[in-house]
């Protein structure tokens, strides 16, 4: 068990530029999953039915969890058969999925409105014989925040942030030699990863 150790790098109010750098760090890892995972917190109905549309069979989870007062049981809200009173009753919503690596492209990244979002690519950075720091699949990889400046999603900034994420033995100096690959810097404090 354990967390990767997440390193802003870039930040920007451009989403296309932020959504580019990201992609200039994926091309540095040594191997990149095919799959992303994609997390988005709406906050309207319509921003709730534009993303399930993105994210076919999204998890769906409320921001704030709620209980039935009967069972004690989270209540599960279903997209695709609650009406606009339903959703408007359980905003904030955050939705979760795993899609193909292929499908996400700026279009993709605009589509996913003006709210906090996270788009995940897990993989494995090079080792480094010089220093002898290795790459980590489980840890590995980019993130890119969108109107956020936290690895973890918890409320909304003004600008969208490149994260590197690294395993726990991995420190600040491989963080900056990586970064240093795409022209860029580590920008604050490590943060808590995935």
């Amino acid at each position: 068990m354990g967390s990767s150790r997440a390193y802003a790098v870039f930040r920007t109010t451009d989403a296309d530029e932020a959504y580019a750098r990201a992609l200039r760090f994926v091309a540095l890892l040594a191997e990149a999953e095919d799959e992303v995972d994609v997390e988005a917190e709406v906050r309207t109905v319509e921003e709730a039915r534009r993303i399930a549309r993105l994210l076919p069979g999204a998890a769906v989870d409320r921001v704030e969890a709620v209980r039935d007062p009967a069972t004690g049981e989270y209540l599960a809200l279903d997209l695709a058969t609650a009406d606009d009173d339903e959703i408007r009753a359980g905003l904030p919503l955050r939705l979760s999925a795993e899609v193909p690596a292929a499908t996400v492209g700026p279009g993709f990244v605009r589509a996913l409105g003006d709210g906090p979002a996270g788009i995940d690519r897990h993989g494995r950075w090079p080792d480094d014989p010089g220093t002898g720091d290795r790459g980590f699949g489980k840890y590995d990889g980019v993130q890119l925040v969108l109107y956020g400046d936290r690895a973890r999603i918890d409320g909304r900034a003004p600008h969208h942030t490149v994260f590197l994420h690294l395993d726990k033995w991995a420190g600040p100096a491989r963080a900056r030699r990586l970064a240093a690959g795409a022209g860029c810097e580590v920008l604050g404090e490590v943060q808590i990863g995935w």
